[in-house]
């Protein structure tokens, strides 16, 4: 390998270390290094970015004629209640059996339900399932969402790609990358009958301890997010699939995760203006076509005792209808999750959530008491026509931009070869490659070559067989290969030190962790213990890190440290 620039610094999506960047250009099969302070890449980049750059594809509400003709012609056909049922998205899984099938079917025949958000299932079974409703849904054809923030393998484990975290590609100077990544999975989302995807994460990370966001935001600096979280929804945008920014106004700066708890969020309005709600603004202003609105206790925003952000008009409709004149789709979060069901019965808060502004109703647990709620509202004048109207006219006005008019239904034929295809293995490949960052290279001795005859050992700390990581070690230098579990005993410890010792150099593996604070991140005193030993041996010890950033400070008098953010098999080969 040949170095082509010398070694500088970057941040990794979070200001814990300076670090390294590696890029390998394949087909130069070379290594050089850049300054990547991000910051300094959003004055000169990243504002660029945002300005210059405008959608490839128009606005759901910007003004077409024909779009306001088929609304007005489908709307004035609609009954009341049908047109109240597209106010509502439900759960939808292919894996589950013929009881979820029927609940579903009846969802869609008698509720005349809108939407469908699908989870856990394989492609081809999605597909048959999809098409089977569709045929179903009578005037008016299903839009259909998955919350696949990192790609169909989030949700489908059969036959679908799962492409690198968002902190991962907090990491990646090259931006197009991001934005090729948020087409790709938007190509394969469009060609599974999948209209919206609930993505990208633009929640700023700024607390370790967050149990539910971490590895999902692309870092804490805002502005790098807002840039990342803006080509990935344009990504996707281009190839006809909408975007869903989440989680409004910020999920970022809490150790309670809202699905279990109604977190709060005590920053003033200054500090939510100018951190937690700036990517959001931003992303607003440049034709995000939807937000999801998080369950927060924000006393800044709404003082009311215990109510949500998802309920309160005060942070849903006056900021982002009123302040920010957002035109798009407003979503709420799952509305069974126990930060708005805590305080607020079903049927009930979905009234509630209309009235706060929001658009579509998702994951109600009791459609049929929603609508006996919502038309309480309407009779007692707490809700007027005119706001249901608006909401419904919004969604079919979306549904016309999706194609929806013109629906046809999925093709099966290559289903499976056009969703894991070459194009998408290379370019997450691509992506990891991007990701890897040196946090420490003493004397730039890394990378290593072939010729140079240190005798050398390879060991996998968390892993019970060998690894893809130790594979290709193998391909560039002779080893001979170590496996330990994450929590080692003092006597396997005592006992792989004294086999160690005659090896020069020891290529580490650290695997098994998770983004977890509550749970030390996976990372077992036991271990660190036993490297910091292996490390005192006065040998060259290289630690690869297949995880996240927030253990690297267990590891910061390492003098060779790399991370590779990930345990994927992509991450661990390149």
């Amino acid at each position: 390998m040949t170095t082509l620039a010398r070694p500088t610094a970057c941040s990794c999506g979070l200001h814990l270390f300076t670090c390294t960047r590696l890029l390998i250009t394949e087909s130069a099969n070379a290594l050089r290094a850049w300054v990547c302070s991000l910051c300094v890449l959003f004055l000169f980049g990243g504002a660029a970015v945002l300005q210059a750059q405008t959608p490839g594809q128009q606005a759901f509400w910007e003004p077409d004629p024909l779009a306001d003709a088929w609304v007005d012609s489908v709307y004035a056909g609609m009954t009341e209640d049908e047109r109240l049922g597209q106010l509502f998205m439900v759960r939808a899984h292919s894996n589950l059996g013929p009881e979820h099938q029927r609940e579903v079917e009846k969802l869609i025949r008698e509720e005349h339900v809108g939407g469908l958000l699908f989870f856990q299932g394989s492609p081809e079974r999605q597909a048959l399932l999809t098409n089977h409703y569709q045929e179903l849904s009578g005037k008016v054809p299903l839009m259909i969402a998955m919350d696949a923030e990192w790609g169909l393998g989030m949700r489908l484990k059969e036959n679908a790609i799962s492409f690198p975290k968002q902190l991962t590609l907090g990491s990646i100077e090259e931006r197009d990358l991001i934005y090729e990544m948020g087409a790709e999975i938007g190509r394969e989302l469009r060609r599974l009958g999948v209209h919206i995807n609930f993505a990208p994460v633009a929640d700023i990370n700024n607390n370790p301890e967050n149990p539910v966001i971490n590895v999902r935001s692309f870092g804490e600096d805002r502005y790098e997010v807002t840039t990342r979280s803006y080509l990935y929804a344009r990504g996707m945008q281009d190839q006809k699939v909408l975007a869903c920014a989440k989680h409004f106004p910020g999920h970022g700066d809490t150790d309670v995760d809202s699905h279990l708890d109604l977190p709060l969020i005590p920053h003033d309005r200054q500090r939510l203006d100018s951190v937690e709600m700036y990517p959001f603004r931003e992303l607003c202003q440049r034709q995000l076509g939807s937000v999801m609105i998080a369950h927060l206790q924000v006393p800044a925003l709404d003082s009311t005792p215990h109510l949500p952000t998802t309920l309160s008009p005060r942070a849903v409709y006056d900021i982002l209808r009123k302040q920010w004149k957002y035109k798009g789709l407003i979503i709420t979060d799952g509305l069974g999750m126990k930060g708005v069901t805590k305080y607020f019965p079903s049927g009930e808060l979905e009234a509630m959530a209309l009235l706060a502004g929001n658009d579509l109703l998702l994951l109600p647990e009791d459609v049929p008491a929603a609508k006996a709620a919502i038309r309480r509202y309407l009779a007692e004048g707490k809700l007027s026509p005119e706001r249901i109207e608006e909401s419904v006219r919004r969604i079919l006005r979306l549904k016309y931009w999706l194609g929806l008019q013109h629906y046809k239904p999925i093709d099966l034929g290559r289903l499976r070869s056009e969703l894991n295809n070459p194009r998408a293995q290379a370019l997450k490949r691509q992506l990891y490659q991007h990701a890897l960052c040196w946090v420490n290279d003493r004397d730039n001795a890394l990378p290593f070559r072939k010729i140079d005859g240190i005798k050398t050992a390879s060991l996998s700390i968390g892993a019970s067989v060998r690894t893809p990581f130790q594979q290709r070690i193998h391909s560039y230098i002779d080893t001979d290969d170590f496996l330990l579990p994450a929590d080692i005993s003092s006597s396997r410890a005592k006992r792989y030190l004294r086999m160690l010792k005659p090896y020069r150099r020891v290529i580490v593996g650290l695997h098994g962790l998770n983004p977890y604070a509550a749970k030390g991140f996976g990372l077992k005193p036991s271990a660190v213990d036993f490297l910091k030993k292996l490390l005192a041996q006065n040998k060259q010890v290289v630690l690869v890190v297949f995880g996240t950033p927030y253990v690297l400070a267990s590891f910061e008098d390492f003098p060779y440290l790399l991370l590779a953010h990930e345990g994927d098999p992509f991450a661990q080969d390149v």
